[in-house]
């Protein structure tokens, strides 16, 4: 339509441009009349004549009130106007029926799997064995399957470690009360003299301190587990491993052992539970200080690699053997002292955080690189 409204003015233009009393024919239907107006602007209006459709032009033709009135014929230009109209609400009518079809169709596909989704989780055993298979639900239901999954593995994982743990705990709190008995009822067997009566107090006394530190690292676990719904917050995290290490640099100081930080970003802004970040960075730090030798350096190193950010603490111990699970509970390997709780609390730790921890070999010499691993979130 607009077209036809450009056409017109553009007539109106050409005739008045013309001399009127040439031979040249602009336009065949228009007159000049007087309207008694001036400055009026172009106006268009449409009216019905003859059951034709006939649009006017009314244009401004001299400063003395003339103004040159064209018409057009534009009954066709309506009827197909009209047409496409016409058109147009019929295929959004038949757009919207087909949505609504196919709404109701696929809210019904859903509502079926869904109910059979129910029904499978409310069916799982204690040991989790029927897994569900992401090819026996729609594509909608990828993500969702696939994260009940990985619910139903850190479950599976959280009950096994809790069995450990608690075996564990029977074990390292029953032997110690077992041989202070055993000691006991030897002593009250006959009459003893006073050394030996000493002797088995002290016994009792060591057996004691043990207990107190088997509870104090049970304690921790408590505590850990509550940490897990301790609120993130954001902090620099390269600043908060800076801090941390040099609050550590004062172990090595008896045995001449130091820290070497390298660690890049400069800076590394990120939201994180701090207190389970802490618990596996104390817990790697510090047994790099147990298992290194007098005047060996600790290094603590980082660097972002595919978008997850990587910590490495590097000992010069004698390294460890990889085939065994260092983070299982109450495990104690080597000479030094220790309930065998720390790294199991940092692993728990590292669950919760969606992180991972290991412990490897060095490559570059003797020693174990403790490594911490977590996605860097956008």
């Amino acid at each position: 339509m607009k077209n036809e409204f450009d056409a017109l003015t553009q007539n109106a233009v050409n005739i008045i441009k013309f001399d009127k009393n040439s031979n040249f024919t602009i336009h065949k239907d228009y007159k000049i009349i007087n309207l008694n107006k001036k400055n009026e602007k172009a106006n268009f209006k449409i009216i019905s004549e003859n059951n034709k459709k006939i649009l006017i032009l009314t244009y401004p033709y001299n400063n003395f009130g003339d103004y040159l009135i064209l018409k057009k014929d534009i009954t066709q230009t309506i009827k197909i106007l009209d047409t496409i109209f016409i058109g147009l609400l019929l295929t959004i009518a038949i757009a919207i029926t087909l949505i609504i079809f196919h709404s109701l169709f696929l809210s019904r596909i859903l509502s079926i799997h869904l109910k059979e989704l129910g029904l499978k989780i409310s069916k799982f055993d204690d040991d989790f064995k029927n897994k569900l298979n992401t090819n026996d639900y729609p594509l909608e239901f990828k993500e969702v399957i696939n994260g009940i999954n990985n619910l139903i593995n850190r479950i599976k994982n959280y009950n096994s470690s809790q069995k450990e743990l608690f075996i564990g705990i029977a074990h390292e709190l029953k032997t110690p009360l077992a041989v202070m008995k055993a000691k006991n009822d030897v002593t009250l067997i006959k009459q003893r003299n006073n050394d030996y009566y000493i002797e088995t107090i002290k016994n009792s006394n060591n057996s004691i301190e043990n207990m107190n530190k088997v509870i104090n690292e049970i304690l921790k676990v408590g505590r850990l587990e509550g940490a897990q719904f301790e609120e993130a917050n954001e902090i620099d995290l390269i600043d908060f491993i800076k801090q941390e290490s040099k609050n550590f640099s004062l172990l090595g100081t008896k045995t001449g052992q130091k820290i070497d930080i390298d660690l890049k970003p400069n800076n590394l802004i990120m939201k994180i539970q701090k207190t389970l970040f802490s618990q596996i960075l104390q817990n790697f730090i510090q047994n790099a200080f147990k298992f290194s030798p007098e005047n060996s350096t600790i290094k603590i190193s980082s660097e972002i690699i595919d978008g997850y950010f990587y910590l490495y603490i590097d000992d010069e111990g004698c390294g460890l053997d990889e085939n065994k699970d260092y983070f299982a509970p109450f495990k104690r390997y080597g000479n030094k002292e220790g309930v065998g709780l720390g790294l199991y609390l940092s692993k728990s730790a590292a669950t919760a955080l969606k992180a991972n921890i290991n412990l490897i070999n060095r490559k570059d010499k003797q020693g174990t690189r403790a490594m911490f691993k977590i996605k860097l979130k956008h």
